[in-house]
């Protein structure tokens, strides 16, 4: 399992809170932005709604004035009551030629035609800018039945669909004297011009519109993107039923053309005329500004994100590289290592703690120095109590029994001149003999007397000569060097290095030649011991089994060298270096 450290948990934590934070800021920013576009366009949708249908409303309430005032005059009476007294039936009579100053002062620009029916059914044309349709007088005589006799005149939508629909709007009025019926055709380029955009300067940019819907969902004003759509596009989106029900708002909604669009509608306050106003923007286009605001969101986003994970990152090295510092310390505290102290100028929490690991360390160190010098001192008094204990037992042996096996001897010998020669007493004089010589040798193991009287060279080589003479074991000693600078004790300390050395290959190695090597330099003491044996590896030698060469380390140790060995299937070889004291 992997091992996160703290900066990689700072790190990560710094991340994950930065990517929270940036996205939920980011996200609240485009939304705010979002809905307060929307806002805007629906809003500028309703004020170009709201201008429109006023438009609209006021053009037909001049319509209505000028109806009103055409259908009053004392002209218009006058012509009437002439179409009265002719004498023929179902009859147009034309007037555009006519010289009437009054007849010759209407509008031409909001009519298409002004048609007067007198009630003997003659129709006159006061004004024809588009014949052809609704020519009969016998059409204007069951279209004025229709008409309630009001002060007011009325609005009728006329709708012919038989080869190409054709779409009239008629406003109709009772003159005032009762002597006939006057009907008004609107110019429907008149609404049109009024509903039409040219461009995007007109608050609907350059995908919006507005227009008219009747009360069969088919349009009544032309659309901007599609040609002859007058009573033949049909428009069944969710704000023409709500607008239809007389409700005014705003919705989102696919248009006519399965556009996705923002819609403002509400329904015209005409009379005679079921129609409602929508003013719609394509949604793509209102929310440009929305994905490029999006878009700036993201690469600011991005930015402080970097940024922040940069500074987390500097930070969080800053904060965890005292502590790994720390801990590779502890581990070489742990290693036995006291030489150990971080230098930081930290003025906080971490330095107190460096600090407080520094004192901790020099205490260690002043303890384990302490208990090495008690170690130390304790292992050389038991090691100088052996070596006294062992010059005891070899002068005890040397100057009680060996005397006393002497004296024995003397007495066998004196047998022998008495002619004393049976064999047993033959067998004792060789067991006297045999007695009186390893005495001798245990004698000299405890405390070499060539040691002290003829050097440590000279003791090492006849420990050498007496293993290769007794045990089978080839033993090549070498010495280099003169011996001036070690004292007694430290001859002594040597000695039983090389004793131990040499008593481990004889019980362990199974070798069949050893070497021993003592140069002597300026500096250094050098000590080698080989073997051709078996080896063995030191790393895993228990301490029952290794007892030889703890007393070969406990030694080097008191001497302030060092030991290494290297062993293999060929040998083993321990090379010791003991500094100059």
């Amino acid at each position: 399992m992997r091992k996160f450290s703290i900066s990689d948990k700072l790190i990560l934590a710094a991340v994950v809170l930065s990517v929270a934070i940036i996205s939920i800021v980011a996200s609240y920013s485009f939304l705010r932005a979002r809905d307060a576009i929307l806002s805007r366009s629906f809003d500028q949708l309703i004020s170009v709604r709201v201008i429109k249908k006023n438009l609209l409303e006021d053009f037909f309430q001049n319509i209505t004035k000028e109806v009103n005032l055409i259908s009053s005059s004392s002209d218009i009476q006058h012509i009437s009551n002439m179409l009265n007294r002719t004498s023929s039936n179902n009859t147009i009579i034309s007037f555009n030629d006519t010289t009437n100053k009054f007849i010759n002062a209407i509008s031409k620009n909001n009519f298409n035609r002004i048609i007067l029916l007198s009630n003997s059914g003659i129709a006159g044309i006061l004004h024809n800018s588009n014949p052809g349709l609704y020519c009969g007088s016998t059409f204007f005589d069951s279209l004025a039945q229709t008409v309630p006799h009001t002060n007011y005149p009325v609005f009728k939508e006329l709708i012919h669909c038989e080869k190409k629909p054709e779409h009239r709007i008629l406003s109709c009025t009772h003159l005032k004297d009762g002597s006939g019926t006057i009907f008004f055709e609107i110019n429907l380029n008149k609404i049109d011009s009024l509903m039409l955009e040219q461009g995007p300067a007109g608050g609907l940019g350059y995908s919006g519109e507005s227009y008219l819907v009747g009360n069969d969902n088919l349009m009544r004003s032309s659309s901007r993107f599609q040609d002859s759509s007058v009573l033949i596009t049909k428009v069944t989106t969710p704000a023409v039923y709500s607008a239809l029900q007389g409700e005014t708002g705003t919705e989102i909604v696919d248009d006519y053309r399965g556009t996705r669009v923002l819609s403002s509608y509400s329904k015209i306050d005409i009379p005679g005329l079921n129609w409602i106003i929508l003013a719609e923007m394509d949604y793509n286009e209102v929310t440009i500004p929305v994905y490029r605001i999006r878009n700036e969101i993201v690469f600011i986003s991005i930015f402080i994100f970097v940024m922040v994970l940069v500074v987390i990152f500097v930070l969080s090295r800053r904060l965890t590289y005292p502590i790994q510092r720390l801990n590779q310390a502890a581990k070489k505290l742990g290693q036995g290592n006291y030489n150990v102290e971080i230098k930081h100028k930290l003025n906080d929490e971490i330095g107190d703690l460096t600090n407080s690991f520094n004192r901790m360390v020099a205490s260690l160190k002043d303890s384990n120095e302490e208990l090495e010098k008690e170690r130390v001192k304790s292992l050389r008094s038991l090691i100088d109590g052996q070596e006294t204990e062992r010059q005891r037992l070899s002068r005890e042996l040397h100057d009680s029994l060996g005397q006393w096996l002497i004296g024995l001897k003397l007495k066998y010998e004196s047998c022998i001149v008495n002619n004393n020669t049976s064999p047993e007493f033959v067998q004792l004089g060789l067991l006297f003999d045999k007695t009186i010589e390893e005495t001798r040798r245990i004698s000299n193991n405890l405390m070499p007397a060539a040691l002290s009287e003829f050097g440590l060279i000279t003791a090492v080589r006849n420990i050498c000569n007496d293993i290769s003479d007794t045990s089978g074991l080839i033993v090549n000693f070498y010495a280099e060097g003169t011996n001036t600078t070690l004292s007694q004790k430290d001859n002594i300390y040597i000695f039983r290095i090389i004793q131990e050395g040499l008593t481990n290959i004889i019980k362990h190695s199974k070798a069949k030649k050893a070497s021993i090597s003592l140069n002597f330099h300026e500096n250094e003491t050098q000590i080698k011991i080989k073997d051709n044996g078996k080896g063995f590896n030191p790393k895993k030698i228990n301490k029952s089994d290794s007892s030889g060469l703890q007393h070969i380390y406990e030694r080097v140790a008191l001497l302030g060298g060092n030991v290494i060995i290297n062993s293999d299937n060929k040998g083993t070889n321990i090379n010791i270096r003991i500094p100059k004291k």
